[in-house]
């Protein structure tokens, strides 16, 4: 888990930029591919090394497509980025701390055997639950991975403007009294479509979808 960890960090910032030129959704779907990969090492060679592997490619995915998730929401969002970053990092923090219990209890672990004192390992039986574990996490990836990629929309100048509700900027000249300088600022005008858009139409909406596939962005980085 360091060693995943490790390049978890180290593939924020490369994998951001690789996704600016690929998008959103193929950034998805490579992040998705270089996890699975790792899945098959871990559940095809059993080798301490090829584990050791193994988890530092599944930090190279899980670090791969983070940045360019929340950097897409943040267009989408430009006032409420801190408000996006909480959904997301909080379905991540829900959904390990309740289904890692879980899964443990229902799956790996359902007697609750305890591990050995000496060696700190658990017995054979535990240890062959967890192919069949990784063979779940498999499935859960696979569909969690489909509804995020259909529900995230790479950012469009088009889709932010009237014809969602979104506001508009309208750029106005504030004098400076100290310089004596003409600065440009925007600021942001509610749209009177919004206010007249029907209940149906605003559920239907880009950025509903978005928030919706934030928190499954989060459940597949746990």
């Amino acid at each position: 888990m360091p060693c995943s960890d490790l390049f978890i960090y180290f593939f924020l910032t490369l994998g951001a930029k690789i996704g600016n030129k690929i998008g959103v959704r193929l950034t998805i779907i490579v992040a998705l591919l270089l996890k699975y990969i790792s899945y098959a090492i871990l559940l095809f060679i059993p080798n301490y090394y090829a584990v050791l592997a193994a988890m530092c490619l599944f930090g190279v995915g899980s670090g791969f497509g983070n940045l360019t998730y929340m950097k897409n929401s943040w267009k989408y969002f430009p006032k409420s980025q801190g408000l996006v970053n909480g959904i997301i990092l909080g379905g991540a923090g829900i959904s390990s701390s309740i289904l890692t219990p879980l899964a443990d209890f229902f799956i790996i672990n359902p007697d609750k055997k305890p591990a050995d004192e000496k060696t700190g390992l658990y017995d054979e039986e535990v240890a062959n639950r967890v192919p069949t574990y990784i063979t779940i996490l498999c499935i859960t990836f696979l569909v969690l991975g489909a509804i995020s990629t259909i529900f995230t929309f790479p950012f469009s100048e088009t889709d932010n403007g009237n014809e969602n509700g979104n506001v508009e900027p309208k750029e106005k000249e504030l004098e400076d009294e100290t310089k004596g300088n003409t600065i440009k600022e925007k600021d942001n005008l509610v749209n009177e479509d919004a206010v007249n858009a029907t209940l149906v139409e605003t559920f239907f909406s880009t950025k509903n979808y978005m928030l919706f596939s934030f928190c499954f962005c989060g459940l597949c980085k746990s």
